[in-house]
């Protein structure tokens, strides 16, 4: 198929070009390979997602498509974790959580782990950097751990995020969320009109690329998770597998961070509520 063909396909792509069992399709393989539900709703976005992948590899329907991720070791596996994963982010993104983090949390396991053992967080989805970038600065202002070592393991399915995340550089719109002061003492404007994250961030992140139901390249205890709308994405028998592996990592006195709109119903023996949406593990 031509180029230029490929290209009107994304052109007049709509809804009713997918079947029902070639979008089975689509949500059977996101589930294999990502552990993400795709709700019946998200057929029109992953047309619209998945078209530019067409027109990428020159191929003429959905149902080419399939045939490609299908096969096993075929790079286009990668493409299509990264192309189906949402990247919705901004830095101070449910600003409660940070608060809570600074005035509580992290004064807490200051004074449960003691220097020099480094304090472990872990940005389950960091997504382009922003949650974990926030979470280096709140700890370079909170006072109990600014000169204490702090490690933040930053984790995404997503390639393309994790590298965002470990070159640290955002557009001005990026950087929403961000006061004047923090901009200013945090990013430093570069030619071609980025902000750089300062050095200081930077070095208290490691970037890793990881699909949460993988292996965790994980041997300490960690003391803070932050998991924030990552577990809405997965169905019941998937959020408890990784509730499950969280406990396994966190000992009695670590914290649990979950969105708004998330929640630890029949955990209540492992973690119990300090705040909202914001637990500690017994």
């Amino acid at each position: 198929m031509q180029r230029n063909s490929a290209q009107k396909l994304v052109n007049d792509d709509h809804h009713d070009t997918m079947s029902d069992e070639v979008f089975r399709g689509f949500q059977r393989i996101a589930l294999e390979q990502t552990g993400i539900e795709l709700a019946d709703g998200k057929r029109a976005m992953i047309v619209n997602r998945f078209s530019r992948r067409l027109g990428a590899l020159g191929l003429s329907c959905f149902e080419e498509y399939l045939k490609v991720v299908a096969q096993p070791g075929h790079p286009e596996a990668s493409e299509f974790i990264d192309t189906v994963t949402t990247n919705l982010t901004y830095f101070y993104r449910e600003p409660h959580h940070f608060e809570v983090l600074k005035n509580t949390v992290l004064p807490a396991i200051a004074k449960r782990v003691t220097a020099p053992t480094p304090i472990r967080i872990w940005s389950a989805g960091c997504s382009s950097g922003a949650e974990p970038y926030t979470l280096a600065i709140v700890a370079n202002e909170t006072a109990q751990v600014k000169d204490r070592p702090v490690r933040i393991l930053c984790t995404d399915i997503d390639t393309k995020m994790v590298e965002s995340t470990h070159q640290g550089r955002y557009t001005a719109e990026q950087l929403r969320g961000l006061n004047d002061e923090r901009k200013k003492l945090w990013f430093s404007p570069t030619a071609s009109g980025r902000y750089q994250a300062d050095e200081k961030l930077r070095s208290l992140l490691i970037c890793k690329q990881l699909n949460l139901f993988d292996s965790w390249p994980i041997k300490n205890e960690v003391d803070v998770i932050m998991c924030r709308n990552v577990l809405i994405y997965f169905n019941p028998s998937y959020q408890k597998k990784l509730l499950q592996g969280f406990a396994k990592v966190q000992k009695p006195g670590a914290y649990l961070f979950l969105g708004h709109s998330e929640t630890l119903e029949g955990f209540s023996d492992t973690y119990r509520r300090i705040d909202n949406t914001v637990y500690e593990r017994i």
